[in-house]
């Protein structure tokens, strides 16, 4: 993670991938892999949750980005580029299409997982989360 925050600072825009991956890959990697851990995850399925955990880790970054860049052009602000997000270097529509790759390779890894049924759904639904970003408290309380 300090790599990715160091090239963020330092980087220019050809380090975006690393940046994002390095920065928001790895924190959701490790979140992903240290539930495994706790839970008895035979090593495959750590496999499975390291590649699950960077897919949606980069997934939210992106995400997160793309809402940026709405807002802002919702209420004409302009800003300086600065090219350390996939929305700067490569637009909102690439941004977008990469976005839909990560969760369905998110989901895909976590189609390993049938055999513990409704357990599972956690992990799909923050998915969800992450790519509309749909849930809210109001939402949750009915």
């Amino acid at each position: 993670m300090a790599a990715g925050q160091f090239m963020d600072l330092e980087g220019g825009p050809n380090t975006v991938g690393f940046i994002q991956d390095k920065k928001y890959g790895e924190m959701g990697e490790c979140s992903a892999v240290c539930g495994g851990l706790l839970a008895g995850a035979e090593d495959d399925e750590i496999e499975r949750l390291r590649r699950y955990g960077r897919a949606v880790g980069v997934l939210y970054a992106i995400v997160n980005d793309i809402l940026k860049e709405k807002t802002k052009a919702g209420e004409g602000v302009e800003r300086k580029k600065k090219g350390k997000s996939y929305v700067e270097v490569f637009g909102l529509e690439k941004a977008a299409e990469l976005a839909e790759e990560l969760k369905a390779k998110a989901k895909e890894e976590l189609d390993g997982f049938q055999k513990y049924g409704e357990r599972v759904f956690p992990l799909y639904g923050f998915v969800d989360y992450a790519s509309d970003r749909s849930f809210s408290v109001v939402d949750a309380s009915g």
